[in-house]
Order: C-alpha cells, then sequence, then structure tokens
C-alpha cells in the first residue's frame, strides 16, 4: 500500500498509513524533547508537557480521524512499552507515587468516577460517560456554554493528572482521546437514527394524510351527485 506524509513530530516525518516503527520512533524523540525543555530551558514539567501537548494538537488536526485513532492507539502502547532509560530522570521523580497508586489499585476520583491504575479502557469508557453527563450538568445549572464547562472539566482533568509520570500521564489522554471519539461518534450515530426516525413517521403521517383527504373528498363527491340527482 502507497505511503504518504501527513506530518512531522519531532523530527520524525508520519505516513499514512501509520507505522509503528515511525510510533515508536516519536515517543523516543518525544521523550528526549521533554528532558531538553526541562533541564536546558529550564522549564517545569507541567510547562514542558503542555509544550508537547500543544504538538500533539497541531498535529491532530491536519489528519484524519482514522490516522489519528490509529496513532494513538500505537502511541499508548509505545509509550507503556518504552524502555526505562528513555525516560532517563523524568520518571524518578514520581515513581514513589506511582508505586502508591499501583499497590491501592485507585488512582482517585475524576468526575465523581473512582479511577482505577493502572488505567484501563473499560474504567476511562465510564469516566468519558460521567465527563460528557456532567458538561451537560454543568452548561444547564450554571448557566455557561457546553464549551465552557467542558474547559472548565478539562482543567479540572490536568489537575488530576500532575502527580502521575509522564508516560502514565500520555497513557491517560490518549485512553481518554480515543473513547471521547467513540463517544461523541456513538451520539452522533444515535441523531442521525433519531432524524431517520422523524422523517419516516413524517412520510407515513402525510400518506395517511393523503389518504385521508381523498376519503373525505370521495365522500363529498358522492354527497353533492347525490343532491344534484335527487
Amino acid at each position: 500500500m502507497e505511503q504518504k506524509i501527513i506530518g512531522e513530530l519531532f523530527g520524525v516525518e508520519v505516513h499514512s498509513p501509520v507505522a509503528r516503527g515511525e510510533v515508536r520512533e516519536v515517543v523516543r524523540k518525544q521523550l528526549e524533547f521533554k528532558a531538553e525543555l526541562q533541564t536546558n530551558q529550564n522549564l517545569t514539567e507541567d510547562q514542558a508537557f503542555l509544550e508537547i501537548v500543544d504538538i500533539f494538537d497541531n498535529f491532530f488536526a491536519n489528519i484524519s480521524d482514522e490516522d489519528e485513532a490509529n496513532f494513538s492507539k500505537m502511541h499508548a502502547e509505545e509509550v507503556s512499552a518504552a524502555p526505562r532509560e528513555w525516560f532517563g530522570a523524568l520518571i524518578d521523580e514520581h515513581e514513589v507515587v506511582d508505586n502508591k497508586y499501583l499497590e491501592a489499585g485507585i488512582a482517585g476520583v475524576l468526575y465523581d468516577v473512582e479511577v482505577k491504575y493502572p488505567f484501563t479502557r473499560d474504567n476511562i469508557r465510564t469516566l468519558v460517560k460521567a465527563r460528557s453527563d456532567l458538561m451537560g450538568f454543568l452548561a444547564n445549572t450554571h448557566g455557561i456554554s457546553i464549551y465552557q464547562a467542558s474547559n472548565d472539566l478539562s482543567d479540572e482533568q490536568d489537575l488530576f493528572l500532575k502527580k502521575f509520570n509522564p508516560s502514565d500521564q500520555v497513557f491517560f489522554l490518549n485512553l481518554m482521546t480515543e473513547e471521547m471519539n467513540a463517544h461523541t461518534n456513538a451520539l452522533n450515530d444515535e441523531t442521525v437514527k433519531i432524524n431517520q426516525q422523524v422523517f419516516k413517521q413524517d412520510v407515513e403521517n402525510q400518506y395517511y394524510a393523503q389518504i385521508i383527504g381523498g376519503v373525505i373528498g370521495i365522500f363529498c363527491l358522492i354527497f353533492i351527485l347525490f343532491v344534484v340527482f335527487k
């Protein structure tokens, strides 16, 4: 299958269809870039993380949904499988904290949902549903837009993630992105289904209205003929 370049991440050309080797190299270069931001540019871990998030956002904005889903899946897998030395000193500062969550099996509570640790897709799927419901609730009860409610919940999520190491943060965000896309697609499919049912009902109503109108017209014609020729 012919490959085409869809963008570049941390100096690595990424093609479609997405190849695992390229994604693996992106992960390695990404971690090197983050370390460089923290050590040479004196950025905090949070500042470096936000820089990387912006780079990924720009990359995803210019590729197809299919390529984004495939890349995100492979990226999450490669981050989890990456050699420890790729993270350098970045992982050490959070290691003790993450071990605490690993022993407990719980990462905390987000959007009123108990988050399992290590992160699991089923649990993240529940979290996405809770986030969607909470977003609608905030918009309806606090007089704000859906987008403002989404921003508030994203801030809450950012605070939740700060306590984890970079690989856990990326893995969590990849799962969230995939499940939020799936949730949105499911809502869109349901909306299309409802619209189709409404359209079908409207057509049936018009059909029956025409039949009834025709029957009434026939009776009126019979009545008029009866009066005229009586």
